[in-house]
């Protein structure tokens, strides 16, 4: 039982690295990754909490790349002390700040200034981080309806962030030693067919079939094309810790030969 897609607060989740460690101990799984947004972080921590629990781990993390719609690709097994892969990380987080800035005057200027409940993540803050403190501050309901009517692409306050192309993050990925996984492509609003076609191309090398929310149909459907394609599936809960808590460490797995086969595969790159 495995899960390799997990937040901690070093990006928009609650929980520190450690204790996303332990939980994913607690929840009796034999592998997991910490898979922060844009930053690694928080990796040192997990993996020192992991291996005091003697929990398998594999280094993470969560890359938002430029497409059609909007693409995260999971880089699995980097060596974080890749040269390549040290700049790109300085270069997401850069291209982070610049967005934030921009989203907090755009946000001040409709009159909804969040600075004063805004809470900054050590690595990465993200629009999840906005949402949280627009909920605050009662300008929305929740998370879902901030990026609803305020946050999301084309709404009232959305700001555009520049991302390198899938190419060159996969490319990166390889070059430090990972594979690249894309992650919930049942997410995005694209033919899937062509998607994971396009995403073979380009040179992911898995496919995150289960998913924390994915349903019946959708592990299904992108099972399907990852076999068809010649890419393993694979499976994340995409956990947040109280943020998300019907997302919790674990979720997504299924007891099937393909993720059994799967787990094996990343058991053999755990060092």
């Amino acid at each position: 039982m495995f899960d390799i897609h997990t937040h901690s607060y070093c990006s928009d989740g609650a929980d520190a690295p450690a204790e996303v460690a332990q939980n994913a101990k607690a929840a009796g799984l034999d592998l997991f990754a910490l898979t922060d947004h844009d930053t690694v972080i928080g990796l040192l921590e997990a993996q020192k909490r992991a291996r005091e629990l003697e929990l398998p781990y594999l280094t993470g993390c969560e890359i938002e790349a430029d497409y059609e719609d909007t693409l995260h690709i999971l880089a699995l097994g980097i060596d974080c002390e890749n040269p390549d892969f040290k700049a790109l990380m300085e270069r997401k987080i850069k291209l982070r700040d610049e967005r934030n800035e921009k989203l907090t005057a755009r946000l001040a200027e409709l009159g909804m200034d969040v600075s004063s409940v805004l809470e900054s993540s050590c690595g990465a803050t993200t629009r999840a981080n906005y949402a949280e403190a627009l909920v605050k501050l009662r300008f929305a309901g929740s998370r879902g309806d901030a990026f609803e009517r305020i946050l999301g692409r084309g709404k009232i306050a959305y700001i555009h962030q520049q991302h390198p192309s899938p190419e060159e993050v996969i490319g990166i990925i390889e070059a430090a030693g990972g594979i690249a996984v894309i992650a919930h492509p049942m997410k995005m609003r694209l033919d899937p067919a062509r998607l994971i076609a396009d995403m073979k191309k380009l040179g992911i090398r898995g496919v995150e079939a289960f998913y924390g929310t994915s349903t019946e149909g959708e592990k299904r459907l992108f099972a399907t094309l990852a076999r068809q394609n010649g890419l393993f599936v694979t499976c994340g809960s995409d956990s947040h810790g109280a943020r998300r808590p019907k997302t919790h460490i674990g979720k997504g797995w299924e007891e099937c030969e393909e993720l059994k086969a799967t787990e094996k595969l990343l058991l053999g790159m755990v060092k």
